[in-house]
């Protein structure tokens, strides 16, 4: 049964992005993401995870989006968990000159699996998101909102070298919208990564990764594909005594 849906899964990850979309045109950015991450654990079944992201787009010359989110993590074991949190957002839109940066409010879920195997590590993650979007009329910010609810999958291999100090990353993360499934709004965009994770101390890591990003953008009938290059600052703490 879960070779079954392991293959279900790939299946779904590697044809979904191309469904429909290979008549439209195709755009280019470039884009960069800095982000700091904390995971907060009180007790062995208890946590806290927030991180804070800044992204620009044309490299360092437009603003993209600036997010703060937090959610309240339970751990069934070391392998198992699930997440209920809040995310806030601020999106880039210009017109013209003129920069418009647009609220998202967007409650999250997920649900969580990690799979050793020996020392190679491989974790998947199911997240669900009810995106509230704050819509443009004439030009302007507007009190109306657009909801959306989005379905994200991803799942990613770690690769230890040179004592566990150093790791390998590679994934991918499939983002559809279940509720637009029968037309071109469905496909949200996918997210395939490499990057390198360095173990600076106990508790703190730093993190760098590139992203393949192919986003639908389905009011302009325009497949976005994006280059990105993004550095994480990643801490847990622990608030309580290992025994």
């Amino acid at each position: 049964m879960a070779l079954h849906f392991k293959n279900s899964m790939l299946f779904f990850i590697l044809g979904s992005p191309v469904l429909g979309l290979a008549q439209h045109s195709t755009i280019h950015s470039d884009r960069l993401w800095a982000g700091y991450f904390n995971t907060i654990s009180f007790n062995k079944k208890w946590s806290l995870k927030n991180d804070a992201q800044l992204r620009t787009t044309d490299w360092f010359n437009k603003w993209s989006q600036l997010l703060i989110r937090s959610g309240a993590v339970y751990n069934f074991n070391n392998r198992v968990a699930v997440t209920v949190g809040l995310a806030f957002f601020k999106n880039a839109q210009y017109s013209g000159k003129e920069l418009l940066l647009k609220n998202e409010w967007r409650p999250w879920q997920e649900f969580s699996y990690e799979l050793p195997f020996h020392k190679i590590n491989f974790s998947q993650r199911l997240r669900t998101e009810q995106r509230f979007l704050q819509l443009v009329q004439n030009n302007e910010l507007s009190k109306s909102y657009q909801y959306i609810f989005r379905l994200r999958y991803k799942f990613e291999w770690q690769f230890p070298l040179k004592d566990d100090n150093i790791k390998l990353l590679t994934g991918n993360e499939i983002m559809v919208n279940p509720g637009y499934i029968r037309n071109s709004l469905f496909f949200d965009q996918n997210r395939t990564s490499a990057g390198i994770n360095f173990k600076l101390n106990s508790t703190s890591n730093l993190q760098c990764q590139y992203l393949k990003i192919f986003q639908w953008h389905s009011n302009t009938s325009v497949l976005e594909d994006q280059n990105v290059f993004r550095i994480n600052f990643i801490q847990q703490f622990n608030r309580f005594k290992k025994s």
